[in-house]
């Protein structure tokens, strides 16, 4: 059963866009009421290349995003900036915990529902600072221009790991007190699906 439920996303943005940054020197114009600035700054931000899992890791530009991945763990790709991360199961079930990998030495931003309705952010270094029922997990992670990470001066780039509905299955993200990074899917009914995902 391939069950598409996390995606994971190195951000990047457009190179025609162009930002302001606002310092002393460059001076500030007022122009109908708009603040203007006199320079425009350009981002700098690393190329996507495709994520891939090799000898048990998920490597993301070049950086070991999950460690210790299972061998049942699969990757989908989507584009060349994003994937599905996904995994199989033996058995049917209307509930299930998958590990991904181990997290650490990152630094980590998660959104997580405490109430029914209501979501607040909680941040970390590693995956058992990641609370149950995670909706978005955001990871900061550094490497340098040529896409290497022992950097002298390292560039950021962002991993975010969104859980998706996946047929009749709703998912959040979880973490360990081993680090390791799960996703939880469920149905919410008693009997397990049988024709979700077995392939």
């Amino acid at each position: 059963m391939e069950m598409n439920c996390s995606t994971v996303n190195s951000l990047h943005l457009k190179p025609s866009l162009a930002f302001v940054l606002p310092s002393k020197s460059n001076g500030i114009i007022l122009n109908n009421g708009r603040l203007r600035f006199r320079e425009l700054w350009k981002h700098s931000m690393s190329q996507a290349t495709k994520a891939f899992i090799k000898d048990g890791a998920l490597r993301i530009n070049g950086r070991e995003a999950l460690l210790s991945v299972p061998e049942n763990v699969v990757v989908k790709p989507s584009s060349n900036e994003s994937l599905f991360l996904g995994a199989v199961s033996p058995e049917a079930s209307s509930r299930h915990v998958f590990k991904l990998g181990v997290v650490k030495d990152f630094k980590l931003l998660s959104l997580f529902r405490f109430k029914i309705w209501w979501m607040i952010p909680r941040i970390g270094r590693s995956g058992s600072d990641i609370p149950t029922e995670t909706q978005l997990l955001l990871l900061e992670a550094k490497v340098n221009g040529d896409g290497s990470p022992q950097a002298t001066k390292p560039l950021p780039f962002y991993i975010l790991f969104l859980p998706v509905l996946d047929g009749q299955f709703r998912s959040s993200l979880q973490g360990n007190s081993s680090n390791e990074l799960e996703f939880c899917i469920e149905s919410g009914r008693d009997q397990p699906y049988r024709s979700c995902s077995y392939k």
